[in-house]
């Protein structure tokens, strides 16, 4: 069975992003493609180890420090595991001259979301809907390119988006759901795997600003250092809150709200792919552009970037989703028919090592 090497990154620095989509490609490669995933990652004691471990699937050590170009030590994975091909999804020094090496030895190079020239020696590029990708320069660059809706990474657990209940229905003079209807969460929070930057405690805050209390399920991911904070705000706050401590899968926890406060990033696709309204909080700029992808659609609301944005703009955000109920069934609706085309039947034959 043909070696692919998957290099991605997920800590407490940068988040697991990265490390969730791959695992989606990996877990199809390996049971659907008859090929064998094979992660190189800095950090073996890292979150984003832990993770891809957890699913079962090997982990080599990049050993090469932080901000040097490492292209030699991937030559020699690449050689020893006969590989036939490199995924490659990380923000780091890792240089377009060590892809075309690799390229040079026959070795299928696929980049996922890369803005930087490495992308031109992929054969095989893959972005989200992002007005940045048509801004890029592509001068020299002979693979193929995808761009969409359908070329997200999710993992399957998300595909199938939850019907919007009619007991979904709120109005502004009530905001809060009764215990005997559903769903039974009526905030999603989560702000990634790692939320250095501390956007769950302001998002808590914020909702301090909203005039009923609520159901609250707050997701801390694996990579989360700021327990302190978090217990001080949630101490803090007039709403029924409860910690989902890295769970197994956010997917039954997606479709069991209401609606989701949430960073850009991989789980705003999830989001979607479960028919989830949510409003997204950036943590920069380019972050609120993408984002921006969502609210064309209709399919969830951008807020703004973090640190730019006051708690009380994300309250009045919260509070206009949460007291509208059609606008809510409608971004239910949009986002699960974005859920056709985050297919869970990816076209993997695209990501295969054949040419």
């Amino acid at each position: 069975m043909p070696v692919v090497i998957v290099r991605c990154d997920g800590n407490a620095a940068i988040g697991m992003g990265h490390v969730s989509r791959c695992l989606a490609l990996a877990e199809e490669l390996r049971d659907r493609q008859r090929s064998v995933p094979v992660f190189a990652m800095r950090g073996a004691d890292s979150a984003g180890a832990a993770a891809v471990r957890a699913a079962a699937f090997e982990v080599v050590s990049i050993v090469a420090d932080d901000g040097a170009d490492y292209g030699g030590e991937l030559r020699d994975l690449v050689s020893s595991r006969g590989a036939a091909a490199f995924v490659v999804d990380v923000r780091d020094a890792l240089s377009r001259t060590s892809l075309d090496g690799l390229r040079q030895r026959g070795v299928r190079i696929v980049s996922i979301d890369d803005g930087t020239d490495r992308r031109l020696a992929a054969h095989l590029v893959f972005y989200p809907p992002a007005p940045q990708v048509q801004e890029m320069e592509w001068t020299g660059f002979a693979g193929r390119r995808y761009v969409g809706w359908e070329w997200v990474l999710i993992r399957r657990e998300f595909s199938g988006a939850r019907a919007f209940q009619a007991s979904d229905a709120g109005s502004a003079e009530s905001l809060a759901l009764q215990e005997s209807e559903s769903p039974a969460i009526d905030i999603l929070l989560t702000m990634g795997g790692s939320d250095p930057g501390g956007m769950t405690e302001f998002a808590i805050g914020a909702l301090e600003l909203l005039p009923m209390p609520l159901a609250v399920r707050v997701v801390v991911g694996p990579a989360f250092k700021r327990a302190e904070p978090l217990i001080d705000a949630i101490a803090r706050s007039k709403h029924a809150v409860q910690i989902a401590r890295a769970p197994a899968s956010l997917a039954p926890l997606m479709r069991a709200s209401r609606m989701a406060l949430s960073s850009f990033g991989v789980s705003a696709f999830e989001l979607a792919a479960c028919g989830v309204p949510a409003v997204h909080v950036c943590l920069t700029d380019d972050h609120a552009r993408s984002s921006a992808a969502f609210d064309r659609e209709g399919a969830a609301v951008t807020v703004g970037v973090f640190g730019q944005v006051t708690a009380e703009q994300l309250a009045d955000a919260v509070r206009r989703l949460m007291g509208g109920a059609g606008r809510r069934g409608q971004m239910a609706e949009r986002a699960g028919q974005l859920n056709t085309s985050i297919k869970e039947e990816m076209r993997l034959k695209t990501y295969t090592c054949h040419t």
